[in-house]
């Protein structure tokens, strides 16, 4: 007989929890307590749940008890359309479920649409192996910067920003709404910004400083290219003279005024030029 909409409908509710559709729960081995998986298991109680060291679970249908295996060994149901008993997994949605061998876990989406990376020991899209990316060892091996859940284990799609540092994307997403453009770990930026210096660049030139303060310069570092120079003071952003990113800080040291010894590109200037002596009263002090 086949099975109408209603009774898939009605099988969905019944089976499984919030996070997964199946016909089993587990035995867990640290409490002795029954789940249905190790998310339950993980918001109820103080512990997390190994589910790697599950060796038994009840048949949702019979309620057999039994070691780990893909199928009742009373009424034969299958656990799960997708079974793994590597990682003690059974799912009866469709994910494009694979098991990484790399990863020692199961991912979704489709084991054609991703490769993996050794050294940054993870799971990443098929466009990255054509394109390039920047590795960093073991990045998946670490917790979301903003949530703090960890990376490898979670079952949230990440974002991997061209510095390498994973988030959550979700995460990602929340910084760019915040006007939040650097990586939280290493402070590059998250996003091509070349628009966002041009609008920048617009404003410095509409913004002119006043006089007393125009022939200022000032020794910062790039946190885009790491480079540091020395670039003339503005109020609205110090810009890198190397790859033109207004993502810098200022360094240690005056600010120096214009003279045969400054050169924008040259981190060394010498001490006569600076304006200790001077500077203005009223001299504001430069945070970026």
């Amino acid at each position: 007989m086949a099975t109408t909409p209603e009774a898939n409908q009605e099988e969905s509710l019944i089976y499984g929890c919030t996070h997964y559709k199946r016909k089993c729960k587990f035995v867990t081995p640290c409490c002795e307590k029954i789940y249905v998986c190790r998310f339950c298991h993980d918001d109820e109680e103080d512990h997390t749940l190994d589910r790697k060291a599950i060796t038994e679970l009840i048949c949702a249908l019979c309620d057999t008890r039994q070691p780990v295996q893909t199928k009742c060994k009373t009424c034969g149901v299958l656990f799960g359309k997708y079974s793994c008993l590597e990682c003690n997994l059974f799912d009866d949605e469709d994910k494009s479920q694979f098991h990484c061998t790399g990863c020692g876990i199961c991912r979704i989406g489709g084991a054609d649409r991703f490769f993996h990376c050794e050294t940054c020991n993870m799971c990443l899209p098929l466009q990255l192996k054509t394109n390039g990316h920047r590795c960093v060892e073991n990045a998946s091996l670490s917790n979301c910067p903003l949530c703090l859940e960890n990376i490898h284990t979670s079952r949230l799609p990440c974002h991997v920003p061209r510095c390498g540092h994973l988030l959550h994307r979700k995460c990602f997403e929340q910084l760019i709404r915040g006007h939040h453009f650097s990586c939280p770990i290493c402070q590059k930026s998250l996003v091509n910004m070349e628009q966002i210096w041009r609008h920048r660049d617009i404003e410095m030139e509409n913004t002119p400083m006043p006089p007393e303060y125009s022939n200022y310069y000032m020794e910062i570092q790039c946190k885009d290219c790491q480079k540091k120079g020395i670039v003339k003071f503005h109020i609205v952003g110090l810009k890198c003279s190397h790859c033109g990113s207004y993502n810098t800080y200022k360094l240690k040291g005056p600010l120096v005024i214009e003279g045969p010894n400054i050169n924008e590109d040259s981190t060394n200037y010498s001490n006569e030029n600076t304006a200790e002596g001077s500077r203005p009263n009223n001299e504001p002090s430069q945070n970026n």
